[in-house]
């Protein structure tokens, strides 16, 4: 990696600590550029807005994310298993990556005609989509039906990416609970 990929890398990192900490709104341009320990001018020389900023870290952080999805579901047989390391990968992206919290905490009808809000809204649909795909071949989906896979990973995602997970759980065991849970609930 050279000196300007580390620099835009670095950004990126503080930019997702800071959001995850006081939200898209509660952070400034200012305050990522003081944290990186870069003037604002630097700032605008790797990211032309928070916006773009915003949107680099929410693209970045889903492909990692479909990635890890993806290769945790090839080596699984069961449902169970499948389930499981489906939702152990969401809980331990999220606390490896608490921004990605901002897909769900943009919900306000009167925030959508701003950009980054329909911009947050698809990609929340794409995570979704993408769990939907994940456990479709799943027997309890196929055997509940579709609007049963399409709450299912709503439910998913808005628990496990949303402010009321258990913190004193680690991901192992809360991903066991909500699979259990969720294989024998009717």
């Amino acid at each position: 990696m050279n000196k300007a990929s580390n620099r835009e890398e670095e950004i990126l990192t503080t930019t997702g600590r800071l959001f995850a900490e006081r939200g898209y709104f509660g952070t400034s341009m200012d305050d990522i550029a003081s944290e990186v320990g870069i003037g604002k001018p630097a700032l605008y020389y790797y990211f032309e807005s928070k916006e773009e900023l915003c949107k680099k870290l929410m693209q970045k952080n889903f492909l990692v994310l479909k990635k890890e999805l993806r290769q945790a579901v090839k080596k699984n047989v069961t449902p169970f298993d499948t389930l499981f390391q489906i939702i152990l990968v969401l809980l331990d992206f999220r606390i490896k990556h608490p921004e990605i919290s901002l897909l769900t905490s943009f919900t306000g009808a009167s925030d959508e005609k701003r950009p980054i809000i329909r911009y947050i809204a698809k990609m929340r649909f794409s995570v979704l989509k993408l769990i939907r795909e994940l456990i479709e071949d799943i027997d309890i989906t196929r055997r509940r039906g579709r609007k049963f896979m399409y709450v299912f990973s709503a439910s998913i995602l808005g628990f496990l990416f949303g402010p009321f997970v258990p913190k004193e759980m680690k991901s192992e065991e809360l991903a066991k609970q909500l699979t259990r849970y969720s294989l024998t609930v009717r």
